[in-house]
């Protein structure tokens, strides 16, 4: 059995990140570095809730953000399992894992409501921020 890519991933309470998006940008770096490929099984929400000591809710709407978005499908009684990816052309093959998770980010700041110039503000604050570290 190969080693679960989950293992050494924790939450980090301090980040600012809320939780659910935390899971759910690892999962979608995990799938987009080829960690997990299309077919393979994710761990149950319920067992990834209690590997994380996070509440079930949590990491079920990040499942769910994942699947509307495309990278994973529920297949009822079956399991959650990594989805075939139709859009995944050439660009998203030559993406690097760091470009996924920017995407990411940017993804769920524009469901946030925040528009480019709100997201280039806010890394740029974040980034000034971390030289005072």
């Amino acid at each position: 059995m190969a080693p679960n890519p989950l293992t050494e991933f924790e939450i980090d309470q301090n980040s600012g990140i809320p939780t659910w998006i935390q899971v759910k940008n690892r999962l979608s770096y995990l799938i987009g570095s080829g960690a997990y490929v299309e077919g393979d099984q994710l761990p149950t929400v319920r067992s990834l809730a209690i590997d994380l000591d996070i509440s079930y809710n949590t990491v079920n709407r990040a499942y769910q953000d994942l699947e509307r978005e495309g990278y994973i499908s529920t297949r009822r009684g079956r399991g959650t399992f990594v989805a075939q990816r139709k859009e995944c052309g050439a660009d998203r093959a030559t993406s690097s894992p760091i470009e996924l998770v920017i995407d990411d980010m940017i993804r769920a700041c524009t469901h946030e409501g925040l528009d480019d110039d709100d997201i280039i503000a806010m890394v740029g604050a974040r980034l000034e921020h971390r030289k005072y570290l």
